[in-house]
């Protein structure tokens, strides 16, 4: 693999990822949240977690959006949720680099920024509400509306920020650190296990939320960039763990990188420390923006019809959708304004976990779902080309071929079918030799002469228990000469191909070829309430701190998703992904969801709700009325029936035909009469712009 390849992926997203959390949820997590090692070993477990959150959403790259759309409205609202949680996750990015760019600004003035436009009496912690901070945001979309494009500068720049905080950091680590976070008896501060979970959950976003294409050099990328991101936030945590001690602090300190360095006594490398944090987290925001504005783009295309088509359309001058920027500034803007950072960051981690709940839960129990409802059963039957000879139809083979018709179409349908005595025949229509000959070419069957053969139904042919008819058919030697100019070398051909066709009846089916059915559909939906008490019993455990719980349930889902490898499945429709990787996916999402759902449900919530309504209702009555075509459809209603239009235009054409006039009854069609405030009326028409 190419440096340039993995240098695009980093600029991507990743980097800004990896930035947000080395530079700011670490701090974060050390000074306010938990020790340095319970941050050590959740470093660990997000690996893990962001791994198999990444193959997930890559799994479901290749997928047809319309056609889930069409199928199947449950999937398409679990899919419309996950993406709608991801762009919450980036819309608290985006407020959290925010603050942390206001609280920069502040410290490299010296506070002077801060007491010009709060005042005095504003706090020097977290200031409310914080104008610095949407300044910024306004600032930066004004720029992506104006035609900024992301650019690997901004990576650039991000990088040499990350390297002289990180500098800066093993400076004051080597000169004043000590080992005593590790000579303590609770490594695990200051709720045992379940400070690790908080600090994985908060951690999970640093990780690449999908990765590149499944080939070699894709999977080689991404397991770079994911142990890139894992050594870095390992070496930031033991940086940290010599440097800073866990205690109870009474208010959430936002910028926890200032107090560090005045608690060493390195109060003199603050200005510069802000200003490295400065570049970091600015270019972090840059990168991080575009995703967020891209993903309303795409909810507004016609792959997924949420929002109106104009909000993605672009700017002739800029080049880029102003609307949908102006939209993620907006909301970015809001979140900054009042939301503090210990709220953003826990609402951040959450609503990843829960896109990746609903990614995990979608491709678990998806392959196993039938395309049709229908009994299982296996059939000796083969579809097969019918014979030309000609076939005596007999009275006990209609017989029983009506029997087992009738025990199909009540095995099928499972009501009561009235027994027809006799069916009708269509008439069949005297047709010339020429359109007969090239029937019969075309489908495969020799010149003339043609056989005659006795009409049968083709269910009873194929669902009949007698034995197959002769497939073989003596062709006279000589053919009628009036038949030579279409004997020619296709003929020989299709004779050719046609004796080594042979008419046989297959045997049962393969074993290897197993697709779902009703009843492996039952098995799966009770394998997916066991895994659900399996997850519930987890999370219970570990709420009580009883050990047992918890490894029981743990184990459980394991089992059980182990078990769903034997289920028959589907595995064309999306990339084959193991049950239990989305298993385990699903039971750290809940228990990673626990740890962090303390100061985030609320919100949450509230931005699920609007989803659900936006995914019922949107698209059929908010973008419909931006089609003009419909309204204008409407406008024309004829006032008469289609018989009639249809009896009417006949009549006019006679008339017209024979020379009078007003002979047959004439169609009007009437149109709706405008209010009388109205002076001018025109028609809805679609303005396009030059481009």
């Amino acid at each position: 693999m190419s440096s340039g390849s993995l240098l695009d992926v980093l600029c991507s997203g990743s980097g800004a990822r990896l930035a947000l959390g080395t530079s700011v949820i670490s701090y974060l997590i050390v000074y306010n949240e938990a020790s340095a090692p319970s941050m050590l070993f959740g470093v660990l477990l997000a690996t893990l977690y962001g791994s198999m959150s990444a193959r997930c959403k890559t799994s479901l790259r290749s997928l047809q959006m319309p056609y889930v759309r069409a199928t199947n409205k449950f999937d398409y609202g679990c899919l419309f949720l996950a993406i709608w949680l991801d762009a919450l996750a980036a819309m608290c990015a985006c407020a959290a680099l925010a603050r942390t760019l206001s609280a920069c600004l502040d410290a490299m003035t010296g506070g002077l920024a801060r007491i010009l436009i709060l005042g005095r009496n504003a706090p020097t912690n977290e200031p409310w509400p914080d104008v610095l901070g949407v300044s910024v945001v306004f600032l930066v979309t004004g720029m992506f509306m104006l035609g900024l494009e992301h650019s690997k500068a901004f990576s650039l720049i991000m990088t040499l920020g990350m390297f002289g905080l990180n500098a800066i950091l093993s400076a004051v680590g080597w000169w004043r650190g000590d080992l005593l976070a590790w000579s303590t008896d609770n490594y695990f501060q200051p709720d045992g296990i379940s400070s690790v979970f908080l600090a994985t959950a908060l951690l999970s976003y640093s990780f690449p939320s999908d990765w590149p294409q499944q080939h070699r050099s894709g999977r080689y990328a991404a397991s770079l960039i994911t142990s890139l991101v894992c050594v870095s936030l390992l070496l930031t945590a033991v940086c940290l763990s010599t440097v800073v001690h866990y205690k109870t602090h009474e208010e959430y300190v936002a910028v926890p990188l200032f107090n560090v360095l005045d608690e060493s006594g390195f109060h003199k490398l603050v200005p510069a420390s802000a200003c490295m944090l400065l570049l970091t987290s600015s270019a972090a925001f840059l990168e991080i923006f575009p995703e967020l504005y891209g993903i309303v783009v795409r909810l507004a295309t016609s792959e997924w019809r949420i929002l109106s088509k104009q909000i993605s359309y672009e700017s002739s001058e800029s080049g880029n959708p102003v609307l949908a920027v102006f939209i993620a500034g907006s909301l970015c803007a809001m979140l900054a304004f009042a939301c503090p950072l210990q709220h953003l960051s826990y609402t951040l981690a959450a609503s990843h976990i829960g896109a990746g709940f609903l990614r995990a839960f979608y491709l678990l129990y998806t392959p196993y779902r039938p395309k049709f409802m229908q009994p299982s059963c296996e059939s000796s039957l083969s579809y097969s080309r019918l014979s030309t000879a000609p076939i005596a139809k007999s009275s006990s083979c209609s017989s029983a071929a009506t029997s087992s018709s009738s025990r199909l179409k009540r095995s099928l349908w499972n009501i009561s079918l009235t027994k027809h005595t006799g069916l009708k025949k269509p008439k069949t229509k005297p047709r010339n030799k020429q359109e007969v000959e090239k029937e019969w070419l075309l489908l495969g069957e020799p010149t003339s002469p043609c056989p005659q053969r006795e009409g049968r139904d083709v269910e009873s042919t194929i669902l009949s228990d007698g034995e197959p008819p002769p497939s073989d058919f003596e062709y006279p030697d000589k053919f009628d000469k009036s038949d030579s100019d279409t004997s020619t070398d296709i003929d020989a051909i299709v004779d050719e191909y046609r004796e080594k066709i042979k008419v046989t009846t297959a045997g049962p089916l393969e074993r290897s070829v197993r697709v779902p059915t009703v009843s492996s559909w039952r098995v799966t939906i009770f394998a997916l309430v066991v895994i659900a008490l399996g997850i519930a019993l987890c999370v219970a455990g570990l709420t009580m701190h009883w050990a047992p719980a918890s490894f029981t349930g743990a184990i459980g889902v394991f089992i059980v998703t182990i078990m769903m490898g034997f289920i028959p499945k589907y595995t064309g429709s999306v990339i084959n992904v193991s049950p239990v990787l989305c298993g385990m996916s699903l039971l750290l999402c809940v228990v990673l969801f626990s740890g962090c759902a303390v100061h985030s449900w609320p919100g949450l919530i509230i931005w699920l709700l609007a989803g659900l309504i936006m995914v019922v209702r949107c698209d059929k009555v908010c973008c419909n009325c931006f089609e003009h075509s419909s309204m204008m459809n409407a406008q024309l209603i004829p006032s008469v029936s289609g018989k009639t239009i249809a009896s009417g235009v006949k009549k006019a054409s006679l008339a017209s035909g024979s020379g009078l006039s007003g002979a047959g009854p004439s169609t009007s069609i009437r149109i709706p009469r405008p209010p009388k405030t109205v002076g001018v009326v025109s028609l809805p028409q679609r303005i396009n712009g030059h481009r």
